[in-house]
């Protein structure tokens, strides 16, 4: 997979990409606001084994580069006629600089749009949560996406430090995402 605009670029992971992503899933500050204050832990054995098991059509890990660099990640997988994505830029430098709206927004249209996935399964809805306490995110999806809260999961798991941690759940339809324009 591979989508551009500008600036950005969102391309399949390859084994290439293993130590940045390891790096990055190991850092505390980059997975503390997904509830990993200590990051992973993962090795990077297990970094390059993640990066094989999602390598098709259906469910794909994704480096996010800026103006030619690695900056993030994203990954989705797709199950009946929703995708369920997830993504982060984890170069703080890259951060509140408003490009999540906008790789968020080409991640979207390529899952409703690409001929592949959709011939195998027609993507209707795509369903995402984020943490309760991460307000800009929400502010992001709900003013600068147009997704739909669809609930608040409270306490519905414990991060690594044994903190129960609340989820809120999102989603966008197909029509409302293509209506937003």
């Amino acid at each position: 997979m591979r989508i551009e605009k500008d600036n950005i670029v969102i391309r399949s992971a390859t084994v290439d990409d293993a130590i940045q992503l390891n790096k990055w899933w190991n850092d505390g500050k980059v997975m503390e606001h997904a509830g990993f204050p200590n990051g992973l832990g993962e090795s990077l054995e297990d970094t390059i084994e993640n990066i094989q098991s999602k390598n098709d059509e259906l469910r794909q890990l994704c480096i996010i580069e800026i103006d030619g660099k690695a900056v993030g990640e994203l990954s989705y997988r797709i199950k009946g006629d929703t995708a369920y994505p997830g993504w982060k830029i984890c170069d703080l430098n890259y951060q509140n600089k408003g490009y999540g709206p906008k790789i968020i927004k080409m991640l979207f249209k390529f899952l409703f749009t690409d001929e592949i996935i959709n011939s195998k399964c027609p993507i209707e809805r795509i369903a995402w949560d984020t943490m309760l306490e991460n307000k800009r995110a929400q502010y992001v999806y709900e003013n600068k996406i147009g997704a739909r809260r669809i609930g608040v999961r409270k306490d519905c798991w414990k991060d690594q430090t044994g903190k129960l941690r609340t989820a809120v759940d999102y989603e966008i339809s197909r029509e409302d995402f293509f209506n937003d324009k």
